[in-house]
Parts: C-alpha cells; sequence; structure tokens
C-alpha cells in the first residue's frame, strides 16, 4: 500500500506568543481529494504554510509535529526543495507576476524542472485545459481578468508535474460562472491522478468536490467525515452552509436520510 500524499500529524504553529494551530492531524491519501473548511482565523492558511515551508516567511514556527508528502518528511524543508517533492501551493488572491507575460508565468513554474520534455508536455497540457491562455501568451498576465489570473495561477503550478496541489480559497472574487470553470478544471485535475488539499470558505462548493473534509476552528480539527456526512450535518449546515434545516432547505449535495452529528474532536 503506498503511502499517503500528505500526512499531518500533531501540527502545532505559533506567531510569535499567538497559537494559531494546535495539534491538527489531517491525510490526504494518494490521489485523493480533501477539503479543509472553517471561518477567518480558524488557520487555514497557517496550515498551507507551514506544509508548502513558506511560514517562516509569515513569522510563524512550526513547533510540534510532522509533515510528509508521499512518506518523505516535509518539515524543516525550503519550499524550492517541498515542490521538488511534487507537493505545490496555489495561493489565496492568484500572486501571477503581473509584469510578465502568461508565457513568463508558465515557464517560472518549470524553472526546478530539468527534464526539456516534462516541460513541453507540461505546457501542452495546461494550454489544452485553458485554451484562454493560449490566446494570450503574449499578454501581461496584470492585464488578464480575476477568473484567467487564476487559471493561469494553476497552470503554473502544474508546470511542476506536481503529485499534490495545495489551493488557498480559489474561488475568491470570481464571478459564479468562472467559479464553475475553476471548479471542473480542479476536479478534472484530481481525475488525472494529482491529489488535492482544498481551503475553501465556499464550503458548498469544498463539499461538492472533495470527498472527504476537515473543519477547522480555532486552530485545531473541529470535525471532520466525508464530504457527504459532513454536508448532512446540522452543525455544519448551520454554521458554513446557511442552513438551519426544512425540506426545502435540502441543498443537493447533501446525503439523503436522517442528518448526521458528527463526532468532535477533544483536540
Amino acid at each position: 500500500m503506498s503511502p499517503p500524499a500528505l500526512a499531518v500529524t500533531g501540527l502545532t504553529v505559533d506567531y510569535g506568543p499567538v497559537r494559531a494551530l494546535r495539534d491538527v492531524s489531517l491525510l490526504v491519501p494518494e490521489g485523493g481529494f480533501v477539503a479543509v473548511l472553517g471561518g477567518n482565523g480558524a488557520g487555514k492558511s497557517t496550515l498551507l504554510r507551514a506544509i508548502s515551508g513558506v511560514l517562516p516567511f509569515h513569522g510563524g514556527v512550526v513547533r510540534e509535529g510532522g509533515i510528509t508528502a508521499a512518506g518523505t518528511p516535509l518539515r524543516g524543508r525550503r519550499p524550492d526543495q517541498i515542490v521538488r517533492q511534487g507537493v505545490v501551493q496555489i495561493p489565496e488572491g492568484r500572486d501571477v507576476f503581473a509584469r510578465m507575460t502568461v508565457a513568463e508565468n508558465l515557464r517560472a513554474g518549470a524553472l526546478g524542472v530539468r527534464d526539456r520534455a516534462a516541460v513541453a508536455a507540461a505546457r501542452e497540457r495546461v494550454l489544452r485545459l485553458f485554451p484562454v491562455l493560449a490566446e494570450r501568451e503574449r499578454q501581461r498576465a496584470g492585464l488578464l481578468s480575476g477568473g484567467e489570473q487564476q487559471m493561469l495561477a494553476i497552470g503554473r503550478a502544474l508546470m511542476a508535474g506536481p503529485r499534490l496541489l495545495l489551493l488557498d480559497e480559489p474561488s475568491l472574487g470570481l464571478a459564479p460562472i468562472m467559479i464553475g470553470r475553476i471548479a471542473e478544471t480542479i476536479s478534472a485535475i484530481n481525475g488525472e491522478g494529482i491529489a488535492v488539499l482544498l481551503i475553501e470558505q465556499n464550503a458548498a462548493l469544498a463539499l461538492e468536490l472533495a470527498s472527504y473534509a476537515y473543519v477547522l476552528e480555532v486552530g485545531a480539527v473541529a470535525l471532520e467525515g466525508s464530504a457527504r456526512e459532513l454536508a448532512a450535518s446540522p452543525e455544519v449546515r448551520d454554521r458554513y452552509l446557511g442552513i438551519t434545516g426544512g425540506a426545502d432547505d435540502e441543498p443537493d449535495l447533501a446525503a439523503t436520510g436522517p442528518a448526521k452529528t458528527l463526532t468532535r474532536w477533544s483536540g
């Protein structure tokens, strides 16, 4: 049995005197799709920063716990080393290189890849996924729409040949039609065998895409379960889906049958 794409065990993170994460554990199976839900300040972005190795740039420190990708320890490694292990983050706000062209942004995503054939294949794959990027290859990234910039951010990440994508709020600030397109693309990428860890405040979207989910509250895992179980949980429905019950309020993504109340971790 192959090791999981990602295993986080007992992760505790501090920003100075502030404890941002407390004893957080989660698994992303090989090729799996896992979502992390939670409100502002729950620790979602901190979790991704710790995994991708950029936490020190934000003043954070991992105090305890382990992080492994496909069995390889990541804790203490530099961000570029983590990318070479196949773990690539797409940050909140997209963060494209605005003054560089679309083509230059894509090449930047492949800087650590020495196999030219692999780079060419990745580029072809990205332009097949996002034909609009092929049309705008010579255009500066800063002139793209928000949705197009999100496509470019995903495409740039794919240029590195990831085994695991870390997505931080990919729907943020996008029009509903573009959110749908991005969601379809993420599902297609996962369908090709790339594991996904999705951080998303749009809980309905996250639970529709993912197969398993965790809920963070004040830096700790409060609930976990299959996406279907969480969608049917009265607590999640009330707090994150804005649904207080009633037959007319039943969302399409919820499980049929009686709603479950998931066990809360003592943390």
